[in-house]
């Protein structure tokens, strides 16, 4: 069996656009005079769970032949290139043809929107024009350096809606109710936006679908009533800069008691993060939608209760999101030196063991989570000083 065939081997992965572009590429001898015919066959394969190496035979006949790492990795930058052209469009309730600027096809043109806000946040903790991230990639933790006007870009508004950021951008922040709902809004919509970009290879099944669309419904709902009541928003500060930025929306097993938070069967009931510094102090807002107070409404209580805010930030924020941007200096004072244990708490957290069915599908079995990870085993702190 040729090697690339082994993405038949993960359910996960939406083999499809990752063929496409190994035809378009001329790869490993598939081609597209036979690419309809190879398509197929691969449909013809027995389910997943009753597949033996045999059964691989009948690729023999379209002459494949093995591709190189280099050329494997070219392809999945094409793929994730594919995904963001896919995964362009304007979340804002109002967004259509007659609203938004469209371009010669009719089709809505939409801008690089940061996630944290370039020319304030992020202007804060660059060095040298750099900032400093890190992610799992290709089941490695990586650290990176990028640029700043690179960093954060996510394409999901055209440039009318993405003004609906201003109160967050250009003003002081005063702690409204306006500028707590845009930036848990900001912290769901970017979070969303890059699912859905990776959704176009990665298999994340239909509840990741409709857990987007139903919460993405509630903010929709506030924004055209004007009701940022919708969502509650605990704040807190520590007295001091720190040269860290995060904007991310995730879900929580546990709280910080480890006891089970019981989610509905309806949807994934989020909360949405936001970390990011002044010249003076750095604020947290730990936000949720006031409808899912009964899950998330003593995390504030918790956390003030614990009084262990910088270990309790720096596990939030480690084990659920990779939109976390730094200084580089400090990131390699007080960060590097993390990087293995970072990896271990990403696998714990953001993984689940699965199964598969005999359509192929995945069952979800268990997590890998413990349930007292919030209180940070780990020993691990964002928050150098």
């Amino acid at each position: 069996m040729v090697n690339f065939l082994r993405q038949l081997e993960n359910p996960q992965i939406n083999y499809e656009m990752f063929y496409e572009v190994l035809r378009d590429f001329r790869k490993g001898g598939l081609k597209p005079e036979i690419y309809n015919d190879f398509l197929l066959t691969i449909k013809s394969l027995p389910q997943l769970s009753k597949r033996t190496i045999s059964d691989y035979k009948a690729f023999d006949k379209f002459g494949l032949t093995d591709i190189s790492e280099d050329d494997f990795s070219a392809i999945m930058r094409e793929v994730m290139i594919r995904g963001i052209e896919k995964s362009k469009f304007c979340w804002h309730p109002e967004a259509s043809a007659t609203n938004c600027k469209v371009d010669q096809k009719g089709r809505i043109v939409i801008s690089a929107a940061h996630s944290i806000q370039n020319n304030g946040v992020l202007s804060k903790i660059v060095e040298n024009g750099h900032v400093m991230s890190y992610a799992l990639d290709k089941g490695e933790f990586d650290g990176k350096e990028l640029g700043k006007n690179h960093a954060s870009i996510f394409w999901g508004f055209c440039n009318k809606h993405d003004a609906i950021f201003r109160p967050i951008e250009i003003q002081q922040y005063t702690k409204t109710l306006e500028q707590n709902f845009l930036f848990a809004y900001r912290g769901f919509v970017v979070s969303s936006h890059k699912k859905i970009e990776v959704s176009t290879w990665m298999n994340y099944g239909e509840q990741s679908d409709n857990d987007i669309k139903r919460n993405k419904q509630i903010f929709d709902n506030a924004i055209l009533s004007n009701d940022f009541s919708a969502i509650e928003t605990e704040v807190f500060e520590l007295p001091a800069f720190y040269p860290i930025a995060v904007s991310s929306a995730f879900y929580l097993d546990f709280d910080f008691q480890g006891k089970s938070i019981p989610h509905s069967d309806e949807r994934m009931e989020d909360i949405f993060v936001t970390l990011y510094p002044t010249e003076n102090k750095t604020y947290f807002l730990l936000s949720y939608f006031t409808q899912d107070k009964h899950l998330y409404g003593d995390l504030g209580n918790q956390l003030r209760s614990r009084n262990n805010l910088k270990s309790d930030i720096t596990m939030l924020i480690a084990a659920h999101t990779e939109n976390i941007y730094f200084n580089p200096i400090y990131y390699k004072t007080f960060i590097e030196k993390y990087e293995k244990i970072l990896e271990l708490i990403m696998f714990h957290t953001q993984f689940d063991h699965a199964t598969i069915d005999e359509n192929n599908e995945l069952n979800i079995n268990f997590s890998f989570t413990p349930n007292n990870y919030l209180d940070n085993p780990y020993d691990i702190n964002f928050f150098g000083y």
